[in-house]
């Protein structure tokens, strides 16, 4: 009997973990919204540091969105459950993790003040800055120590040089600093 359907066996497989579309580590924003896939039509479930945030139903391809998340000072570790229709709960998703860096990176300049005045063409720069970020000066790439420590040799001109320090923190955020040093 051929127009005998099955369609009163009730749904037993579990959905696969929810998946994050996230292009990002770290972010200077203190609000961000989470978009990803899912099964079609199951509930998924948002946890942050594993305190329930939520839940949102995906849409008929799968995807839902989370707007509107505020995020804690560090890191954010977000986990996703989802459960289909039958009431089949997926296993939880990989960590995620972003960063919240809500405060500008740190620079501390710890050898040269502004206004200086040197007699040697090559001035030693030191100081220090956090391990991941990255420090530029006067559009120069400055390797950092394993702490965020730095050293640099820069060569002086004749009368007054600008020193322009740029470091970048990993959510973009952004630290600058100019320092004249005088060479007689």
């Amino acid at each position: 009997n051929s127009n005998r359907i099955n369609n009163d066996k009730t749904d037993l497989i579990s959905p696969p973990p929810p998946t994050l579309s996230l292009s990002y580590v770290a972010t200077n924003s203190a609000t961000i919204a989470l978009s990803g896939q899912s099964e079609p039509g199951s509930q998924v479930y948002l946890t942050q540091n594993s305190s329930s945030i939520g839940n949102i139903r995906t849409n008929n391809d799968g995807i839902f969105r989370f707007e509107e998340i505020s995020l804690l000072d560090g890191n954010n570790n977000f986990k996703l459950v989802a459960m289909d229709p039958a009431g089949n709960q997926s296993p939880p998703s990989i960590a995620y993790t972003v960063e919240y860096l809500s405060k500008p990176p740190e620079l501390n300049i710890e050898n040269s003040r502004d206004g200086q005045t040197v007699s040697s063409k090559k001035l030693i720069i030191k100081g220090t800055t956090s391990p991941q970020n990255k420090l530029y000066i006067n559009d120069r790439f400055v390797m950092l120590g394993s702490t965020g420590t730095f050293e640099t040799v820069l060569n002086l001109n004749v009368g007054d040089n600008k020193l322009f320090f740029v470091v970048t923190d990993r959510a973009g955020g952004q630290t600058q600093k100019e320092l004249t040093v005088k060479l007689e």
